[in-house]
């Protein structure tokens, strides 16, 4: 009661000061940015100034619900907020709805929350979404005879396949020169890549992780000495709130677990130097970020740990949308994976107009996958100007696509099911591949 009159007191006052204020619509979202056993965060957009909560409730107790603390949207991040549901428990499926300036907006939406299984029971099958490059075509700020975007009913698909939460590789807005120049232009640009019709049941049901590569960036080949780097930081996390913030580093990297699994989201833009002159070297990840991956991966107990990128991370082809164009810190990169003996690893990449599956042979460890995801719905390229010769036969995709990971088996026999699906969700390719395959030789 008490917050409901303090709230109501705080609108009478904002609409003296903002007379417009009640006229605000809910913009984009509501989207799931975060699920955890106890926590749930919801992400929204506002189109002007509010005052935003979130109502939520166990589905089968909808009288036991709890309001959010009431947040006002950030004119500096496009009027976007995240909201924390503090209050949920492990195993539960909830129900939640945003409320806009006092009245109800948009409708009822659901999650569940993991199991605790920890010590419980064996760790439970999931499965999670991946996709690449986003493309929302805007009138007015495309090429002329060109169709670069299409084909959104593939996030109806994706939704089909009900994943636990959904991973974004990378190239999630598409800045256009129009958006390079200032911090609106990123925001609208960003506003405008999450307002497709067919994403918003995706974004409200399952979490949402992503890292960025060049398009979500700015100018092309932006590094850490972009002159618009902190706009691009600000915009990006703005619109993918981090599960947790790595206090030691710049940028958007970030970290989550789910059942037995670890993810590591790195960053591709904020240390990126491609272009070294005499006294430096070539650098996508960067120290600082190699150093802190080592630790987390040495740390992690999940029986696998994905790294995801925005750029792929296995791929040998010399090329700047490769980690392997930095040829010193990715040699020294793949030493550590072997000289720490770090088992169950997977990649997970992006920042490509096409998928494959790369496998990186070892004679000293195990092999190695990189999975890169080509576009959801942006244009689909071609890889002639690349000669990828750890590619596995079959993999390669030159069409929108998506993929479905799922982890399944029980602890001796534990494995990742990977399924690349079509727009309407016809399978492409598949493969399984045993925890049992990711361990060094002794260890098995």
């Amino acid at each position: 009661m008490f917050i409901s009159i303090r709230l109501s007191a705080i609108l009478s006052i904002l609409c003296l000061v903002f007379p417009n204020l009640l006229r605000a619509e809910l913009l984009n979202g509501p989207m799931l940015a975060h699920l955890d056993l106890r926590e749930a965060r919801i992400w929204l957009q506002a189109a002007a100034p509010s005052i935003v909560r979130v109502y939520y409730a166990p589905a089968a107790n909808p009288s036991e619900g709890q309001w959010t603390v009431p947040l006002e949207t950030d004119v500096q991040r496009g009027h976007t907020a995240v909201l924390t549901l503090d209050k949920v428990e492990p195993g539960t499926p909830y129900r939640y709805y945003v409320e806009l300036n006092g009245e109800r907006v948009g409708p009822e939406a659901k999650f569940v929350t993991p199991d605790n299984y920890y010590e419980r029971s064996p760790a439970p099958d999931f499965r999670f979404a991946v996709g690449g490059a986003h493309y929302r075509i805007e009138e007015g700020f495309e090429p002329p005879y060109r169709i670069l975007g299409g084909d959104y009913a593939i996030f109806e698909s994706i939704a089909n396949e009900e994943p636990s939460f959904m991973i974004w590789t990378g190239d999630t807005a598409h800045l256009r020169p129009s958006d390079w120049g200032s911090r609106s232009g990123f925001l609208k640009r960003f506003s405008e890549a999450r307002a497709v019709p067919q994403l918003a049941p995706l974004l409200a049901s399952f979490p949402h992780y992503a890292t960025w590569s060049a398009s979500d960036y700015g100018a092309p080949n932006g590094g850490r000495l972009s002159s618009t780097r902190q706009i691009a930081e600000d915009s990006f996390i703005a619109f993918w709130p981090r599960p947790i913030e790595i206090a030691q580093l710049d940028g958007v990297v970030t970290q989550f677990r789910y059942a037995d699994v670890d993810f590591f989201m790195l960053d591709v833009r904020s240390y990126r130097n491609d272009t070294p002159n005499s006294s430096s070297r070539a650098e996508i990840l960067g120290q600082e970020q190699v150093a802190w991956l080592r630790q987390a991966l040495l740390e992690s107990t999940a029986t696998f740990k994905i790294v995801v990128a925005g750029a792929p991370i296995l791929n040998p082809a010399n090329s700047r949308a490769n980690l392997s164009y930095a040829e010193s810190e990715h040699t020294e990169l793949l030493q550590m994976i072997r000289d720490e003996r770090i088992t169950g690893l997977f990649f997970l990449s992006g920042g490509k107009p096409y998928g494959e599956l790369t496998k990186l042979v070892q004679a000293n460890g195990y092999n190695l996958y990189d999975l890169t995801l080509g576009p959801l719905t942006a244009e689909v390229g071609e890889s002639s100007e690349e000669l990828n010769f750890f590619r596995s036969p079959g993999t390669s995709r030159f069409e929108r696509h998506f993929a479905i990971i799922e982890c399944v088996g029980g602890e001796e026999d534990r494995a990742l099911i990977i399924r690349v699906l079509s727009t309407e969700g016809k399978e492409l390719w598949n493969r399984r591949i045993p925890a049992s395959e990711l361990q060094m030789a002794d260890e098995r």
